[in-house]
């Protein structure tokens, strides 16, 4: 089993190649797994005939392409002069598996996904990329916090 983290790099990952190859669809993603079978994504499970995925892995990813246009038009409305397709593809793939997490995911809080996405960005993105992610995401999160306060109150 995979730690969190590591899914979250392995689909930053899976969703750049998409960005590259301009074909952001499970097959992609496939094509990515069956790449990086002996690098820790997943074990060969030939004798079940399928490759074994980590689950969280394969929920952020599918998650985020059946979520895409509302992922991309939340960062549109939290990153100020800055339209989603003129952000780096590092940058702009980690901050959809981030907003992924926040308005999909109740069970991480917001917090955790700032961060994380914050270590990633030390790792794989630019060297003013972790303060990009950091200032886009604490947009989005005060955004999600105005939203759950004027939502009426459900009975």
């Amino acid at each position: 089993m995979n730690s969190r983290r590591t899914c979250r790099e392995f689909a930053v990952q899976a969703l750049y190649l998409c960005d590259a190859l301009g074909d952001l669809s499970r097959e992609t993603v496939d094509l990515f797994i069956s790449h990086f079978i002996s690098n820790g994504l997943c074990e060969d499970g030939e004798s079940r005939g399928s490759l074994d995925v980590d689950p969280f892995f394969r929920e952020l990813v599918e998650g985020i392409i059946l979520n895409i246009e509302s992922i991309d038009a939340t960062l549109e409305l939290a990153s100020t002069n800055w339209s989603v397709a003129r952000m780096a593809n590092v940058e702009r793939n980690i901050l959809r598996v981030a907003v992924y997490e926040m308005l999909y995911r109740a069970d991480i809080p917001s917090k955790v996904s700032i961060n994380e996405a914050v270590e990633i960005a030390k790792e794989f993105a630019s060297p003013e990329g972790p303060t990009f992610i950091n200032g886009v995401l604490d947009q989005v999160r005060q955004q999600a916090e105005i939203s759950k306060s004027q939502a009426p109150e459900k009975k």
